[in-house]
């Protein structure tokens, strides 16, 4: 063995005590073997250089684009919208049972069987020095001892109805304040009324891919004359192979401020791979009363560049019908992208989305260039 001598006297030996001997060796040979072959049995000292095996593992990603922060205001600032949230979080909560731990567009708004509060700011600059800014909300209050079947639905009041529950067909995905995803949290157009929109709403069937709800309420405009409406909607989603999606959505309408309305949308996504996702949606709207028509086209196409930055790459077409000018007519084409980030944790978000639109007012000869900024808060349980 390398660094151990044996030192064996010439001397004559019995065969008895050359056994004897030989065993005494063999044993201690082992006890040095075993020695030599187990550093850890003799400890390192405290001053060893530290060892180089193995590769260097990378910092852990961030999960929201603030974390880790330093600044002594921001760490401040977040910790008291921390307790905000949380307050805020579990006041809405104790209206009925744990939130579901979901959040995302409209669709996932209606999915959510709990109760939950989202506040948005958007503000859209125009080139023409104009901007589009509102204030909007949107809460689901789970009503106690009703299984989350019943919920008090409050928000901010859109034009029509049809526009609380979609982006609308009259509207490309990111015209005006709308976001291209997100159609029904950010679904407002310049000609929009203030008010609050107040009703109930009934899950009537709630299972795999599957949704009902009944909503009945008044869309207040002004307190003098509130406007009664009443609404079915459904939602159906299956899957037509391993990387394609199919999602449908019906919403029949009425409301005495613009009668029996019905919207319709249907979608398709592919998923490319983990990162990227193409999605198309068609959308259709009729009103009754005026014997209007909306179609629109999008395309959109997604890259989730990490856990909390997503880039969402939209071109759109929207058609009108009227009875003065019969046949779908395009009104409106826009190309834009939406960066989206989560700013804090899981429940604060920034977007920004730069557009470039054309009308048909100008007969297309005319670029609306616009930017839209909007903050977004979540309050909901996260469990």
């Amino acid at each position: 063995m390398s660094g151990i001598a044996w030192c064996i006297p010439q001397t004559v030996f019995s065969e008895d005590s050359a056994d004897s001997a030989s065993d005494s060796s063999a044993a201690e040979a082992k006890s040095q073997t075993e020695t030599v072959a187990s550093p850890s049995s003799s400890p390192a000292p405290d001053n060893a250089p530290p060892t180089s095996e193995g590769p260097t593992q990378p910092p852990p990603e961030k999960t929201y684009f603030f974390e880790g922060t330093e600044s002594p205001l921001l760490n401040f600032t977040f910790k008291y919208l921390d307790t905000m949230h949380d307050w805020l979080s579990h006041k809405v909560d104790d209206f009925g049972e744990q939130a579901d731990d979901f959040f995302g567009t409209d669709d996932s708004f209606d999915r959510t069987k709990g109760s939950r509060l989202d506040i948005m700011t958007p503000v859209r600059f125009h080139s023409d020095g104009s901007i589009d800014t509102q204030v909007k909300f949107r809460t689901k209050i789970a009503l106690p001892r009703t299984n989350r079947r019943w919920h008090l639905i409050v928000s901010s009041a859109e034009d029509n109805i049809k526009e609380l529950s979609s982006g609308g067909a009259a509207g490309t995905a990111g015209t005006g304040n709308n976001s291209p995803l997100n159609n029904a949290s950010s679904a407002t157009s310049p000609q929009q009324d203030d008010g609050t929109n107040v009703g109930l709403r009934y899950a009537l069937d709630i299972a795999g891919f599957t949704a009902t709800f009944v909503d009945v309420g008044l869309n207040f405009r002004n307190i003098i004359e509130p406007d009664p409406y009443a609404r079915i909607k459904l939602h159906y989603k299956w899957q037509l192979s391993p990387k394609w999606y199919s999602r449908m959505y019906q919403d029949l309408y009425w409301e005495s401020y613009k009668g029996v309305g019905l919207n319709s949308r249907q979608v398709f996504d592919r998923q490319i791979n983990n990162q990227f996702l193409f999605r198309s949606q068609t959308e259709a709207d009729w009103k009754d009363k005026d014997q209007n028509y909306s179609l629109s086209q999008n395309f959109i196409f997604v890259d989730q560049v990490n856990v909390h930055r997503g880039l969402a790459y939209y071109l759109g077409w929207n058609w009108n019908w009227t009875p003065d000018a019969p046949g779908f007519n395009l009104s409106s084409y826009s190309v834009g992208v939406n960066w989206r980030e989560r700013i804090y944790k899981d429940w604060m978000f920034f977007e920004i989305d730069p557009e470039i639109s054309f009308y048909d007012d100008t007969n297309f000869n005319k670029a609306d260039a616009s930017i839209r900024f909007m903050l977004e808060a979540q309050f909901y349980d996260h469990k």
